[in-house]
């Protein structure tokens, strides 16, 4: 079979079935979208911290595949370090998941006419193309659920040493300022997620047929007072999404895209 992957001016890209072209993934979009600025941020943390990044990829690794097994009935037992981003998680997500059903977690959860969205690399993913303009990626969504309602759910899960927040701390909030740091970066986050379930809303819709309601956030931390948040938006709020993530897709293939193939 064709190599499922690809680096293309070191970002990476897949190859999708009924697709000529490699897509970029998500993920690659909405690094190389980003504002120098915010590049030149990134840069200088990783320098400060080092091994940092690492060490936190690896845990939010671990707790994807936790919550997966969870999900797929199987017993986990956290190591030592991980364990306060997993308290409150098994819990958290037996009551979103409850009365509804998993159709995907990382990759289709009992859909056999889905398994064609299954690399060869093992990885489920899905993508969207638009055979117009040409533009399109691919990415990898962590969990698709019916939903007690029967509305069908689009989920992301993170793990953060911080908190995420759906708004900036109130000037007169009485959180620490340490707190209140972490929640504007929170804010933040929160938008970046934003685009990209956004991204896997109209790939899943478009690979899966399916109708997707809602998209939601699930963030596993190790605070007690944030103990996994789960942040869920409706159809006008998500539909904003989807133009900003349309806008930066247009702008990757606009004007990323040609700059490196200059260089």
């Amino acid at each position: 079979s064709m190599d499922t992957r690809k680096t293309i001016n070191g970002l990476r890209h897949y190859k999708c079935p009924g697709v000529p072209d490699y897509l970029p993934s998500v993920t690659s979009i909405l690094s190389s979208t980003q504002s120098a600025k915010t590049q030149q941020k990134l840069a200088h943390w990783n320098i400060m911290n080092p091994g940092a990044a690492d060490a936190a990829a690896a845990r939010g690794t671990w707790i994807h595949e936790a919550t997966e097994n969870h999900i797929r009935g199987l017993k986990v037992v956290p190591p030592e370090a991980y364990a306060p981003f997993w308290k409150g998680v098994p819990e958290r997500m037996d009551e979103i998941l409850e009365g509804g059903r998993v159709l995907w977690s990382e990759r289709p959860y009992n859909q056999p006419s889905w398994s064609k969205y299954v690399g060869d690399d093992g990885v489920g993913r899905i993508f969207y193309y638009d055979e117009n303009t040409k533009h399109g990626y691919a990415g990898c969504c962590d969990l698709i659920y019916m939903d007690s309602n029967a509305e069908i759910v689009l989920a992301d899960f993170k793990t953060s040493a911080g908190p995420y927040s759906a708004r900036f701390p109130n000037k007169k909030s009485n959180v620490d300022e340490k707190t209140k740091k972490a929640l504007i970066s929170g804010v933040f986050k929160v938008k970046k997620t934003r685009l990209q379930l956004a991204a896997y809303k109209l790939a899943a819709e478009a690979c899966l047929g399916i109708k997707i309601s809602k998209t939601q956030i699930i963030v596993s931390t190790p605070m007690d007072d944030y103990q996994t948040q789960v942040f869920t938006f409706g159809e006008s709020e998500v539909e904003k999404d989807e133009l900003a993530w349309l806008a930066l897709v247009d702008k990757f293939f606009n004007e990323v895209r040609p700059k490196a193939g200059q260089s």
